[in-house]
């Protein structure tokens, strides 16, 4: 059996992570390569989109006038709405041409995880005639235009006067763009899969969706790769002081991105004693300065290496996470990984990996106070190193990737 992932990247991202480690599981039942637009290893199990891509000084200019006209028809699409877009996570109109790769490419099921970022036309999925697995990592798939819907449950019905572009009028972009998805979907044969018992239930009440199977299987992780060291140990290696307590935040676009919560981690850090504390971002390159941390920080930019986030987890002595929507979050699922207690709020696949007082904290959403108590009660209740434990446990009982591989397998087999 011959399996077709596909993602916009390789690596990059909480998807492409989390579907990497969900190919090279199943690797060992089936036969599985990945389609990407961007590759950025020289893994040969990756067949990046440029592979495709004709060559020439007639195909260049054709690319080159193709992708100006698509600019302004963007432009166009989106011009009654920007006053919207800030802050606001949508998805761009644009897609990429993929010349027929999906019609070239050898497979009995193609597997989708998340095609956004001017990678594949919604239309592609009507050309695929064989088995489509959609493992979701965000909303997407079943809203109109957004991926993150926060309370807005038009997904239901039809998307249409949509409030996040701040419209009225019922056939708006958000209207449009379901229509399109809707026709593309008619036909498919299509197994929907959600990491969490949360996305699967907005699944089943979506109109778009909601008639096709849903299997809720988790992501995975390695094991083997996260898992609890001596702290002393990680704290030489990254040239950190012993004596501290450390808490860990950090996200793609940690501060800059609304949905991470960075606002609601500072007000609850106003009510953190700040002596002989320290907090530890990753995720952006600004300057933290104008924020007015209330406690001594670390800036530590961008990190694209598993090794070093292996020692930031068994550094930290908390994690926070204070997301206003996720899934099922690879940040959490490390930590719990390497053995160290999460404080998250109580909301979409938190529930599935936090165990409230167990191994972490589930905080009342939006409550940066409770938040604040959260990070304090972890603090104090973990220095026989029981929320520790349960937190490697949680993911050993759940999350590895023999056990997610496993179920992913089976569902192959049920389709072919």
């Amino acid at each position: 059996m011959k399996v077709l992932f596909v993602n916009t990247n390789e690596t990059s991202g909480g998807a492409a992570r989390a579907a990497v480690r969900i190919m090279h599981g199943v690797q060992h039942g089936v036969e599985a390569l990945a389609f990407v637009k961007y590759k950025n290893s020289q893994a040969e199990d990756v067949i990046p989109l440029s592979e495709y891509v004709p060559s020439g000084i007639l195909y260049n200019a054709f690319d080159w006038i193709a992708t100006k006209i698509k600019n302004r028809w963007q432009h166009y699409k989106w011009y009654p709405y920007k006053h919207t877009k800030k802050n606001l996570y949508f998805s761009d109109l644009r897609s990429t041409c993929i010349h027929g790769a999906l019609q070239k490419l050898d497979y009995d099921i193609v597997h989708l995880h998340w095609i956004n970022n001017r990678f594949l036309d919604i239309e592609e999925l009507k050309k695929i005639k064989k088995p489509i697995v959609w493992t979701l990592h965000d909303s997407w798939p079943f809203t109109g235009i957004c991926h993150l819907p926060y309370d807005c449950k038009q997904y239901g019905s039809h998307c249409g006067a949509c409030p996040m572009l701040g419209s009225e009028k019922e056939k708006d972009l958000a209207y449009e763009v379901f229509e399109k998805k809707l026709a593309a979907y008619k036909d498919l044969d299509l197994h929907i899969v959600t990491p969490s018992r949360w996305l699967e239930s907005c699944v089943k009440m979506s109109a778009l969706l909601g008639r096709f199977p849903v299997h809720v299987i988790p992501n995975c992780i390695d094991t083997e790769l996260y898992l609890p060291m001596d702290k002393i140990e990680a704290r030489k290696s990254l040239g950190i002081e012993q004596e501290k307590r450390y808490l860990l935040f950090g996200a793609m676009q940690a501060t800059s991105d609304k949905n991470k919560g960075f606002n609601l981690l500072l007000d609850a850090l106003k009510n953190i004693p700040s002596a002989n504390i320290e907090l530890l971002v990753y995720g952006t390159n600004e300057n933290l300065d104008s924020y007015a941390i209330p406690l001594p920080y670390r800036s530590l930019g961008y990190i694209n290496d598993d090794r070093i986030m292996v020692l930031l987890y068994n550094v930290a002595d908390i994690t926070i996470v204070p997301s206003l929507s996720e899934n099922l979050s690879n940040t959490i699922m490390e930590s719990l990984s390497c053995g160290t207690p999460v404080v998250g709020f109580n909301l979409g696949g938190n529930r599935d990996m936090i165990d409230h007082k167990k191994n972490g904290y589930l905080v009342k959403e939006k409550d940066s106070e409770d938040l604040a108590g959260g990070i304090e009660w972890c603090m104090a209740n973990n220095a026989d190193g029981a929320l520790s434990k349960n937190a490697r446990d949680k993911v050993m009982n759940n999350y590895t990737v023999d056990i997610v591989s496993k179920q992913y397998i089976q569902l192959y087999q049920s389709l072919c």
